[in-house]
């Protein structure tokens, strides 16, 4: 992809940058995007995407664009039960807050191996995204995980992020 030296390093952000191609993505799928202006001067307004008897509407054109994805995904039945991915029947944002905020220790102690193990190595991924200082030790024990997931967003971040490499 021109622009990108090496292919497969992506940093995507949701900025202000972002909204035109988006927006560029919703009308190549068909849809005719509309602003409907806010009475509030602090909200600039909705944006609506039309397609047939289809009205979807969101904040900013990126949410507007996941709204689209989910349903075209999932279609008039999106809210309901569906069997497109294993992992249909799960809450996800709940699981996904409750590793990021874990309670106490406890939580962490009464995971298997297996499931403590896969977390580590999820949490290594991420870390591995936006630095090369190791924030996980190799074995790092039950404790010191839950101590690092419960305050690493609270560290200094002078010389701890480098999202410019």
């Amino acid at each position: 992809m021109e622009g990108f030296e090496e292919e497969g390093n992506l940093h995507l952000i949701d900025y202000l940058n972002t909204y035109n191609p988006t927006l560029r993505v919703i009308m190549s799928k068909g849809y005719r995007i509309f602003l409907f202006p806010d009475h509030r001067e602090e909200f600039y307004g909705d944006y609506w995407a039309i397609k047939g008897n289809r009205k979807i509407v969101a904040a900013d054109p990126l949410r507007l664009l996941g709204l689209i994805s989910m349903w075209e995904t999932y279609g008039d039945g999106w809210y309901g039960k569906s069997d497109k991915t294993s992992y249909e029947h799960r809450n996800l944002f709940d699981e996904i807050a409750a590793r990021a905020f874990p309670n106490n220790p406890e939580e962490i102690e009464s995971l298997s191996n297996e499931e403590f193990n896969d977390y580590v190595s999820d949490y290594r991924l991420f870390f591995n995204s936006f630095t090369s200082k190791e924030i996980l030790p190799q074995n790092v024990s039950r404790k010191d995980f839950y101590t690092i997931i419960d305050n690493f967003y609270k560290w200094d971040p002078e010389g701890f992020y480098e999202f410019e490499k």
